[in-house]
């Protein structure tokens, strides 16, 4: 009698543990959701900012399936970050508006900040360092922004800056201190090469040592960009083809149409130079391609990643 008790409780606590221990699986909406946005943090650290896109996109629409706003924000934030990283200005400046509306009726003052930040990159992007200043300049006197925000918007700000040719321009240079980790150093130094042309082909080498290190293509890009346009001042043609013809192919695997029609627009300049006006004339013909809506991946050289 007392081993069919022990027993039957020794069973019992059995099934019990066991039915303790049963995970419980989320719904789909929510597992997909986190999935897609796993997924698009992955690409986008990998740079591969189609495939980036295309996940948050999907992310955003299992969100907005059961109107999950708060995360919608995220989503379309995340959106609007890679495209921008693709150059696609209008969709970027389409998916923050979204994105502000969504937080007109449910605050998050951290994502707010990132909007603005991501604002001020399309200006700068848009060749706009004006608009630009004015919205980085509200972001650095907010004393609720995250401190990251804030860091990221100081270079923006010195960029900007710079690009508008402003007196103030070395100050805000003096500003940024010392540098942490690899992308700050690089980025000081593409800054700091512009302030002189001497020591520019130097800071653009530990730029890119730096960058390269990471794997960071934007930045490896660009600083082949701006060093080949330091060398076209230069008339160094060849030097200057060399370092564009670099920068285009990185941002071409980006697909990255709207700095890929301005290499063009470069490496017309140069080529014209150089004396070869049918090479000239082709990158007319792909520049203006991709102004009208080309598609990156049927341009020469193109490497594309997706």
């Amino acid at each position: 009698m007392t081993h069919t008790r022990i027993m039957t409780v020794t069973l019992c606590a059995a099934v019990l543990a066991a039915c303790g221990s049963k995970p419980v699986q989320p719904p789909a909406t929510v597992s997909n959701s986190q999935t897609f946005m796993a997924s698009g943090m992955a690409a986008y650290n990998d740079n591969r900012y189609t495939e980036a896109r295309s996940f948050f996109g999907r992310a955003f629409m299992e969100y907005r399936s059961v109107d999950d706003q708060e995360h919608e924000a995220d989503a379309l934030t995340d959106l609007a970050d890679a495209g921008l990283q693709q150059g696609d200005v209008n969709s970027a400046r389409d998916q923050i508006r979204q994105a502000r509306a969504v937080l007109a009726n449910h605050p998050l003052p951290e994502v707010a900040a990132r909007l603005t930040l991501l604002e001020a990159y399309a200006d700068l992007l848009d060749r706009n360092p004006t608009d630009a200043a004015t919205a980085l300049d509200g972001l650095l006197s907010d004393a609720a922004a995250p401190a990251d925000i804030k860091r990221a918007a100081l270079f923006a700000r010195a960029q900007a800056a710079f690009d508008a040719k402003a007196a103030d321009a070395p100050q805000w240079l003096a500003k940024l201190g010392k540098p942490e980790g690899d992308l700050e150093q690089a980025r000081l130094d593409r800054l700091q090469a512009l302030t002189d042309s001497a020591k520019a082909p130097a800071l653009y080498a530990d730029a890119l040592h730096h960058y390269q290190a990471t794997y960071y293509r934007p930045g490896i890009a660009a600083t082949h960009e701006e060093w080949g346009t330091l060398l076209m001042a230069q008339q160094d043609w060849k030097g200057a083809r060399d370092h564009l013809q670099r920068g285009l192919d990185i941002r071409l695997w980006m697909n990255d149409a709207t700095r890929s029609a301005r290499i063009f627009d470069a490496l017309q300049q140069v080529d014209t130079a150089l004396g070869d006006a049918a090479t000239a004339a082709q990158d007319a013909k792909w520049s203006d391609y991709l102004k009208h809506g080309g598609d990156t991946t049927k341009t020469p050289y193109s490497g594309s990643s997706n």
